[in-house]
């Protein structure tokens, strides 16, 4: 079966309280890393026919982020997901297949968790899947109504009745479609909701209604979930990625003498038996030898040390 992907990158980020108006909320780094890229780099294993970036405020800084691994395409103005998706249909809508659509301020997605979520929506002969997860604490979060163990729909927060505010299981914001019924079911929606503007969740409603098969998919590690909506998240976030990198390195044979305060970006590689000591920042595309010490508070920025080099504490070297 084709496979496609939309991933939504054009909101504001009002709350990431930015006076620059070329900066999108996706284009904040972990680690050095644009959040859309880090979305973008776990959609591209996945045997993908077309990948589609949907861009808009601060889009030309986004543009510059995805361009080489994405096509882009903009939303102008500001009317929702569903609108979002919408602006792809010139590329998809005629085509057979399945979409997965992601939201580009979930860094954490892992590349294993949608190939996963992609193989159950096709061994179980779903038209649309929905990647969820339980939490003690759901507000903000659109929440999954069912029938017993059939979806009927999605609720957004602000639009939630006191039942529905209740329910624990969320919306991680990433769905698989049969992309057909996907782009059928988008000219039907209506922005008759507390915001004005066109959900993408809606359609979930639509397909129930069609009697078409609604599933979800439960996520093992609800960290995956998470979108970053301010800086605060952004800070909690950017932990949570440094301590699975970090413990990615340490467990291929890198010694890093104090996990909590060693930042190394995700597309540097380190070779074995190399000690990083404490306060070191290695970003970038660096390519660190075997055998290596580098710090403490040593700072590096695309890089290539051979093997056995040696990098003193305060030492900075950027190319």
């Amino acid at each position: 079966m084709n496979r496609y992907a939309i991933v939504l990158a054009a909101g504001k980020g009002t709350r990431m309280k930015s006076l620059r108006e070329d900066v999108s909320k996706v284009s904040f780094p972990i680690l050095g890393k644009p959040l859309v890229k880090y979305v973008v780099d776990a959609l591209k294993p996945l045997g993908l026919e077309e990948l589609i970036t949907i861009v808009g405020f601060g889009g030309e800084t986004t543009k510059k982020i995805v361009e080489n691994d994405s096509k882009v395409v903009w939303q102008k103005e500001q009317k929702g997901t569903g609108h979002a998706v919408m602006q792809a249909a010139p590329l998809l809508e005629n085509k057979d297949g399945l979409t997965i659509i992601c939201c580009g301020d979930t860094p954490l997605l892992k590349a294993k968790t949608l190939e996963a979520l992609l193989s159950s929506h096709e061994t179980n002969g779903n038209a649309l899947t929905i990647l969820t997860a339980v939490v003690d604490d759901p507000h903000g979060y659109g929440r999954i109504v069912k029938e017993g163990n059939r979806v009927t729909r999605i609720v957004e927060q602000k639009d939630c009745t006191k039942e529905q505010d209740l329910i624990k299981e969320i919306n991680s914001g990433v769905y698989v479609f049969d992309n057909r019924e996907l782009f059928k079911d988008l000219k039907k929606l209506t922005p008759n909701n507390a915001q004005g503007e066109y959900y993408l969740t809606d359609v979930i409603a639509m397909f129930v209604e069609d009697g078409l098969k609604v599933s979800t998919f439960a996520l093992s590690k609800i960290e995956e979930t998470m979108g970053i909506n301010d800086r605060y998240q952004l800070g909690k976030a950017a932990k949570m990625m440094q301590h699975r990198l970090n413990k990615r390195y340490m467990l291929a044979g890198v010694s890093i003498e104090d996990e909590t305060c060693t930042y190394i970006a995700p597309d540097t590689t380190i070779g074995q038996d190399t000690v990083i000591k404490p306060g070191t920042h290695i970003y970038g595309n660096s390519k660190i030898g075997k055998g290596c010490v580098i710090g403490p508070n040593a700072y590096l920025e695309n890089v290539v040390l051979e093997d056995g080099a040696v990098v003193g504490p305060n030492e900075v070297i950027k190319k």
